[in-house]
């Protein structure tokens, strides 16, 4: 039975590269090209947060965002917190809080100044506990409110920021569960769902769950920069689509690697944005340069404009989905943001010569052969 024991296989060939290795170089590769685009000394994080957790709140908001903040916040994955921080506090820090999953977390420390931190974020619990106020929560988020520092709520952090007044007037973004009950009781607020968030300024709020994610990006994106966001989309395996990993998806486009930092960093925005428009002015306000700069770079690396290299770019993802998963062609050309699928097919083929059906096509005949 010992011939089968995967590890005795393996060294059967000690010249075979285990399966998945390219996966795994390719991977670290493209971390590692991340984290080289700033070198700069750190003398103090980018982006601090400071977290007030109430009873029963969800473990996954917290985990979205503390995780998040922790890969964009080293170089590697040595969980050093260099670029960004984050201080979970309560009025008695020695007691611990506990999960609507049961699970319980410890605070670091009692409440410090709220101007010590770039915002300062309130993750609710289920809504019995709501009323269950921590000691000094509240005056807590007043207070930060009052200085003048950023407030978000996270999860039914939003129906404790409406009950302060923070919310009057004002947008805010809630699950599609709450959002009912919310609207009853904070008329005197636009409550909306189906959203990841809604930035209002000075107040924030996120309808928790994965969505933090896209929250936590976003102020890292701001904050620290599109590199670190890109690390955090990419090592929390965010993906485009829900069946395939950013690294399946940078795989499917060649990751391209240039001399230019600020080319390589304006590649990698546009492989993290496929689904999503974005503009050549977006892009070059992104790595700090004038959209005739962005132009020339795109001009003598690829012989396009930026435009063009985002139309390719799009094209390629959408050819790889055609050969690799079930979407049907109108499918895929909504989701990489053509108007229609005659669109898509029209610029299929005056970019590749050939049809997206014809793509198809293939890859059935070729399935039906290796069958």
């Amino acid at each position: 039975m010992d011939r089968d024991h995967p590890m005795k296989a393996a060294n059967r060939h000690p010249g075979r590269k285990p399966a998945g290795s390219a996966d795994r170089s390719h991977g670290r590769k493209l971390v590692d090209d991340i984290d080289g685009l700033d070198a700069r000394p750190i003398l103090r994080p980018d982006l601090k947060i400071g977290v007030v957790l109430w009873p029963e709140f969800p473990l996954m908001s917290l985990a979205g965002l503390v995780e998040a903040l922790r890969h964009a916040a080293d170089f590697g994955d040595n969980s050093q917190r260099r670029r960004c921080d984050w201080t979970i506090m309560a009025h008695d820090p020695s007691l611990s809080v506990r999960s609507s999953a049961g699970v319980t977390v410890r605070p670091d420390r009692s409440y410090q100044d709220p101007a010590d931190f770039d915002y300062v974020a309130v993750i609710g619990g289920l809504l019995r506990s709501l009323s269950s106020a921590p000691e000094g929560a509240r005056a807590y988020l007043r207070r930060a409110a009052e200085a003048g520092v950023p407030v978000i709520g996270i999860c039914t952090g939003s129906f404790i920021l409406a009950e302060e007044g923070l919310l009057d007037g004002r947008r805010a973004c809630l699950h599609a569960y709450h959002l009912e009950e919310f609207r009853e009781s904070f008329p005197h607020v636009r409550a909306e769902a189906n959203l990841d968030y809604i930035d209002d300024g000075d107040v924030l709020t996120c309808a928790g769950g994965i969505s933090i994610i896209s929250l936590a990006s976003e102020l890292i994106r701001r904050h620290c920069g599109p590199d670190r966001a890109t690390k955090t989309i990419h090592q929390m395996s965010v993906a485009n689509r829900a069946d395939a990993t950013p690294l399946t998806v940078t795989q499917a486009l060649g990751y391209t690697r240039v001399a230019d930092p600020r080319l390589r960093r304006a590649v990698l925005l546009i492989e993290q944005s496929l689904v999503r428009p974005i503009s050549p002015q977006w892009l070059a306000d992104q790595v700090h340069v004038s959209r005739r700069q962005l132009s020339r770079l795109f001009a003598e690396e690829f012989g396009q404009s930026p435009g063009a290299f985002i139309r390719t770019t799009r094209l390629r993802y959408g050819r790889w989905l055609l050969q690799n998963s079930s979407e049907s062609v109108t499918e895929i050309a909504l989701r990489l943001g053509f108007s229609d699928c005659a669109h898509f097919i029209r610029t299929f083929r005056q970019e590749f010569d050939t049809t997206p059906g014809a793509v198809r096509e293939a890859r059935a005949r070729s399935d039906k052969v290796m069958a």
